[in-house]
Order: C-alpha cells, then structure tokens, then sequence
C-alpha cells in the first residue's frame, strides 16, 4: 500500500481543533462526487482537488476524534473501525469505476463493495508522517494494511487507474498535502499509466490437510518398515514418531510443490504478483489453514486467460483438498511505489 512519506521527526502536532484533511487516493482524472457520498466520519462529504494534473480525493476529518491519540486507541476496535475502513474503500472504489458512469449515472461495470474486513494485524507501524500527515498504525483496515473479506463481483470494465493511500492518511491542510506529494510527482503519474489498464485480483488458497495427506499418500508406494510385532514397545514408539516427522516432512514438500505449480502458472497471465502474509483460521474465518495468499496485477486483455487458468487449477486441485478463493478488482493497494 502505498505511503507518501516515512520520517520518524514528528515536526508539528495536529490540532484538535481544526479540521484536517482526509486523503484516500490520487487521480489524474477530476471526478465529481453525488453530495449524498460521505467520507470516513460519516458527516463530511468527498471532494477532489487539483494540482499540476494530479488530483487529491479528500474529506475534512474532526482532528478531535482523528488526533494521534485517539486513532491508536480505536485502531484496536473493530465496531469503531470495520465502517470506517468500508467508507474508505467504497470512495477509492466510486473513484475507479466513475469514469465508465452511463448517462444515468449508473457504472456499466461496477465494482461491489467489500464486506466488512476481519481484523488481522499485517504492515508497519505509522506515527507522525512528516511534516503534516499521521498514519497510524495499520490493525485492521483496507487490503496490504489489514484484510477484508473478499468481494463477490469480478467484473473488469473499464476504470481509471488511482494510487490508494493507506487508511487514515490525513494532513493538517491542502498546502502541506501538495507540498508532500509533488516531488513525487513524476513517478505517481508513471504508476498511473502503468495501471491504466491493470486491476488487482486476490487469490487465497486454503488446504483440507487430512483430505490432502490421504490423497498423497495414497499415490506413494508404502516404505519398507520392521514389523511392528518384532518391536519392543520402546522401538515401536520411536519407529511411529519417526514416521510421523516423515509424514509430515512429505506433506510440506507435496504442498509446496504444489503451491509453486499455482503460482507459476497463474503468473504467466499477469504483469505483476506478489506474495503476502497467510492470515489465522481466527482471523480469516474458514474452518481450512490458508496456505497461500497472493495478489496479481492483470492486464485487462489478459484476464479471461488469467480466470480461466485459476478454474483450471482448482478443479486439479479440488480433490487433493485445495480450496481457492478469488476476489476483485482491487485498487492496487499491493503495488504502489514506495514514495
């Protein structure tokens, strides 16, 4: 996910009394906000605002309940959260898909707001971001920074591309906002172009390891061991805890094996991946263990080829327990330019 800045110095602390400035992404393309669209807080609206042919998505924020102290405390509370990280997603989201708006106001290929996110703990701490911006630290929260559950649409029409900032990136004002990002500037508009016609996809898999392990095994040939009868029961014991580090040695090399096939195959059809951190059975929610959790960033042209392959290899897979799950588009929250 991207981040504008990263500096330890901690030059000036937001007032709470004074609004501040909430930023979610960063355009080339004016887009105009229906009055009825809220921002994080749920009180102020969305506007945009333009410098040098790169536009700013922002709301005005009460520094109040924004300030440093009280985002560390609610980052932990998920009822305080999970609404506003919807918020958040669902702007970024309105912004990708608002070029491709029909006469009637109607996205010809819209994107479907995610469910509310599961809170997993994945990225780095945030503190005061330079001069102007403090980005807590991420628990729970938008995709790279915490985990969402997927959403149900695939659709890949048309959209237009945006460099999403990391959730709560917020600035004392526009002035100290554009002083951050300008002297970036020629490598956000290359982001943009290079995305112009890539989405991110999410591709998790999960893995029945009892259903696994018996399909493995019944595809090796049973190793030669000493009768069990001609064993003292001290040998017996040893003997079983030997095979059973063998099992599963031979199961973590079918796995990955596996695994490797997956994603080889799957990035022959997408410009770019990366691999990101398995979340918990606690946090995920699924009764399986994830075993790989991965985002592509698709070429447009290229993605029925891309779908069809996924297909392809959950059904290969299905039988030896493999589950796969897919959801999309993104923002390309996984591959921003470390700015």
């Amino acid at each position: 996910m991207s981040k504008i800045a990263d500096t330890n110095q901690a030059n000036s602390i937001l007032s709470d009394t004074s609004p501040g400035i909430y930023t979610y992404c960063l355009t080339r393309t004016r887009v105009s906000f229906p009055h009825t669209m809220m921002g994080i807080d749920g009180v102020h609206e969305v506007y945009s605002v333009e410098q040098e042919g790169i536009f700013a998505v922002l709301s005005h924020v009460s520094l109040k309940e924004y300030n440093e102290e009280t985002l560390d405390k609610n980052m932990t509370v998920v009822a305080w959260l999970a609404p506003r990280a919807k918020r958040h997603e669902d702007v970024i989201e309105f912004v990708m898909t608002h070029a491709t708006l029909n006469q009637n106001g109607i996205s010809n290929s819209p994107l479907s707001p995610p469910l509310p996110f599961s809170s997993s703990v994945r990225g780095t701490g945030g503190g005061i971001q330079g001069d102007n911006e403090y980005s807590p630290p991420l628990v729970g929260g938008v995709r790279g920074g915490g985990e969402l559950l997927p959403k149900e649409d695939t659709s890949t029409g048309q959209h237009t591309p945006v460099v999403p900032l990391r959730f709560c990136t917020i600035y004392k004002n526009q002035e100290g906002l554009f002083k951050t990002i300008m002297p970036h500037k020629e490598q956000i508009i290359n982001f943009l172009d290079y995305t112009a016609d890539k989405t991110e996809w999410s591709v998790k898999v999960f893995c029945d390891k009892t259903i696994f392990v018996k399909y493995s095994d019944k595809n090796k040939e049973p190793s030669a061991t000493t009768a069990q009868t001609s064993l003292l029961p001290g040998e017996a014991y040893l003997l079983a805890k030997k095979m059973r580090k063998i099992k599963e040695e031979n199961f973590k090399q079918d796995l990955q094996m596996y695994l490797k096939d997956i994603d080889f195959t799957l990035s022959q059809f997408a410009d770019s991946y990366r691999f990101l951190q398995c979340t918990d059975k606690s946090i995920h929610g699924r009764p399986l263990d994830m075993v790989m959790n991965t985002a592509f960033l698709v070429e447009q042209q290229t993605f029925n080829m891309f779908k069809d392959t996924l297909d392809m290899l959950a059904e290969k897979y299905r039988n030896e327990g493999l589950v796969f799950e897919f959801s999309g588009p993104w923002p390309p929250y996984n591959f921003c330019p470390a700015l």
